[in-house]
């Protein structure tokens, strides 16, 4: 079954014929979009899906005026880009990235959306304010993404094309962690000379002012991890690049 059937609501409960869909290959997280989206009673028809192009065709065959598609999962995302917007009825299409990986919110940005949620912020509350603002024809996402196409406007370097050598990733690590140039060197097994061209070098790669703007910059973008960084991970992954 690709399909998965929730309530159709009474139209004098809605106001209007309004369809919903929500397209995810996980059969879980779809259903759980189902259920949560149920409770805001917005569409006059709300349908679940695993395959977009499934979706589609049941829109175009529907009598709705408008509709709302909410895609997620591991595939909806580059068939949006194959199949591109469904021919009718007019439909506001909303991604939910999986996380605010840099990779993954470039080729989010080049989809034909009308909005982004964080899946990690998904919550009946956070439905029912993306489709006020949808309804008002507002453009919601979240933060990580505003910053990135903040960033493009702006001209900032983009993440993808950030290359950086082992050691500079080790010491923007390590930069992101709190850790100083003595620190550093003693990790890195380098000089302190050598920590600070390494830090220069980064920060004009980076567009940055100092340190602590790079390793906000850099967590942003998804180049470091927020996680804490241990000295064995460190000397694993430079034993592992060199």
């Amino acid at each position: 079954m690709t399909r998965t059937t929730a309530t159709t609501l009474r139209r004098e409960e809605v106001g209007t014929i309004r369809t919903m869909v929500v397209c995810d290959d996980r059969d879980v997280m779809r259903l759980g979009l189902v259920e949560m989206l149920q409770t805001t009673q917005w569409a006059t028809e709300l349908m679940g899906f695993s395959s977009l192009s499934t979706a589609w065709t049941y829109l175009a065959g529907s009598s709705a005026t408008s509709a709302i598609a909410i895609l997620g999962g591991t595939s909806a995302g580059g068939e949006l880009g194959a199949t591109g917007r469904p021919t009718r009825p007019p439909t506001r299409i909303v991604l939910m990235l999986h996380d605010s990986e840099a990779a993954h919110l470039a080729v989010a940005a080049g989809l034909p959306v009308d909005g982004f949620f964080l899946e990690e912020d998904l919550s009946v509350s956070m439905l029912r304010a993306l489709l006020t603002r949808l309804d008002a024809r507002e453009f919601p996402m979240p933060a990580p993404m505003a910053e990135f196409l903040l960033g493009q406007v702006r001209g900032f370097p983009s993440p993808l094309s950030v290359r950086l050598s082992s050691r500079g990733q080790a010491v923007l690590r390590l930069i992101a962690d709190g850790a100083t140039n003595k620190i550093i060197a003693d990790e890195l097994g380098i000089s302190i000379h050598g920590v600070k061209h390494h830090v220069a070098s980064l920060l004009k790669q980076l567009n940055c002012a100092n340190r602590t703007e790079a390793a906000s910059t850099a967590m942003r973008r998804g180049l470091v991890s927020a996680e804490p960084v241990r000295s064995a991970d460190v000397r694993q992954a430079l034993s592992a690049r060199d």
